[in-house]
């Protein structure tokens, strides 16, 4: 194969707090969380020692500014976008784990994710 790039997502290399649920057969992990090293709206790579097994079903939840989420490019209406008053988005995505490293994961995003705004207190005055 040759080193041509074979990602559909323009990755980014940001370093974002989220939170983690692997689901098992004998049900839901706690939450853990890990950082990013690098992300896309296709998926991300988590920095952890301990990856999750490969194919593990995974819930993520992480905060992005609305700037961030454009950079991203997630698929968002422009209404939506316009009525937004909140300057931050509580992102929750599912995925799977389709690369284990030593210095951590790879996890692609299914299309099943939910984008919350969430305003802050300068936000609710205007």
């Amino acid at each position: 194969m040759s080193g041509k790039e074979r990602r559909v997502h323009e990755r980014f290399f940001m370093r974002i707090q989220t939170k983690v649920t692997a689901e098992t057969l004998s049900g839901k992990t706690p939450m853990m969380e890990f950082l990013t090293a690098n992300i896309s709206a296709g998926g991300a790579f988590i920095e952890t020692d301990h990856p999750l097994p490969l194919v593990s079903k995974v819930r993520l939840e992480f905060l992005l500014s609305l700037e961030d989420l454009q950079t991203l490019k997630f698929v968002l209406s422009l209404e939506t976008l316009k009525a937004w008053k909140g300057t931050r988005v509580w992102v929750s995505a599912s995925g799977i784990v389709t690369r284990c490293e030593p210095t951590g994961m790879g996890i692609m995003f299914d299309e099943n994710y939910r984008l919350s705004p969430m305003e802050t207190p300068e936000d609710m005055e205007s």
